[in-house]
């Protein structure tokens, strides 16, 4: 009995091996905060287009940010919808780490400045290391400030 209970073992340690080490399924989180954002009017902000700004958000996500303009692009469109497409990278500042964001937005130039964004999330550090998912805001932004709401999911190892 001794000899069998041994080759289970053995046979248990074996299976292992070949498995690899357990993998954690994601957490995912669903987001549904408010936004707070103003220009950031440093020249020295980093963008290549020399737009920076900041957000606090508040609600299921507690975060400030700090979002670095990477492009800025009228359409073919832009002369009758004024509306352009702005690209940009973001971080997302927590008590648990960061998590980072590529955010490709559609905003009006004239009247409130009606914005809709997808920030794709890429990685983090802290508690979102590795973090992925997709936020959505929507919102006015107008003469440096403005204000929206952000709805998504995040995930994370942990």
């Amino acid at each position: 009995m001794l000899e069998q209970t041994n080759r289970f073992a053995l046979f248990l340690i074996a299976l292992s091996l070949i498995a690899g080490p357990a993998v954690a399924e994601p957490q995912c989180k669903k987001v549904h905060s408010h936004l707070f954002l103003e220009a950031d009017p440093t020249p020295t902000c980093g963008s290549v287009i020399d737009l920076c700004a900041t957000a606090t958000v508040q609600g299921s996500l507690g975060a400030t940010t700090d979002f670095v303009g990477t492009s800025f692009v009228p359409t073919v469109d832009t002369e009758v919808t004024a509306v352009v497409v702005l690209t940009g990278d973001n971080t997302f500042h927590t008590p648990r780490g960061d998590f980072f964001t590529k955010d490709a937005i559609v905003l009006s130039t004239i009247g409130d400045g009606e914005f809709s964004e997808v920030d794709v999330v890429g990685g983090g550090t802290g508690d979102y290391a590795g973090a992925t998912g997709v936020l959505a805001a929507t919102g006015t932004f107008v003469n440096g400030i403005g204000e929206g709401v952000i709805e998504g999911e995040i995930c994370t190892a942990r």
